[in-house]
């Protein structure tokens, strides 16, 4: 074989190789997209959903379930604090035109008690509000007081479903399931 010959295979060659390694990324790039868009890890910071959730647990988050189902009573939620910079955990109570006021230590959604089973402390009272429309009302199943900065403060309010950014599944690390209350 002369030179000139090899040195046309060998620059071919170059030319494949290349192209199959730039579609590879091209792929590799797109699933990463996708990966990191319908699911997630994400750390847990403090104790605001203790005994559910501690300081430093790692948990698995459906980000893409915020696209196909309504937030519903109990689900644990990742959500974004656009006035503080940060994200949040807390647990769903309320949805748009869902009632809810605090009697005793008992929060009550449409007049019906939540049968909780994995909470902390005792809820102080709080007045009967309705969720407003596109909003969702959270708490921390930490109930004791100063402990869980959630909607039952004025200050903290109702989530915008928007601000929603996924659910929580499972903790990885230590490794269990979420519990959500029973139907009310």
């Amino acid at each position: 074989m002369n030179a000139s010959k090899i040195e046309e295979q060998n620059v071919k060659t170059f030319s494949q190789s290349f192209f199959e390694w730039m579609r590879f990324f091209l792929i590799l790039s797109v699933l990463l997209v996708v990966l990191l868009n319908t699911v997630g890890l994400t750390k847990v910071s403090g104790y605001s959903m203790y005994p559910t959730l501690n300081d430093r647990d790692i948990v698995f988050v459906n980000k893409l379930a915020r696209f196909t189902h309504d937030p519903e009573l109990g689900d644990v939620a990742i959500m974004k604090l656009r006035a503080e910079g940060f994200d949040v955990v807390k647990r769903i109570i309320g949805v748009p035109g869902d009632t809810v006021f605090i009697k005793d230590g008992i929060i009550y959604v449409n007049n019906q008690p939540v049968p909780e089973i994995s909470t902390n402390g005792i809820s102080e009272d709080m007045e009967k509000i309705t969720v407003p429309k596109n909003k969702v009302f959270v708490v921390g199943d930490n109930r004791e007081p100063g402990i869980s900065f959630d909607s039952r403060s004025k200050d903290f309010g109702f989530i915008p479903i928007n601000d929603i950014k996924g659910y929580v599944l499972v903790s990885i690390l230590p490794i269990h399931k979420i519990a959500k209350p029973l139907k009310v």
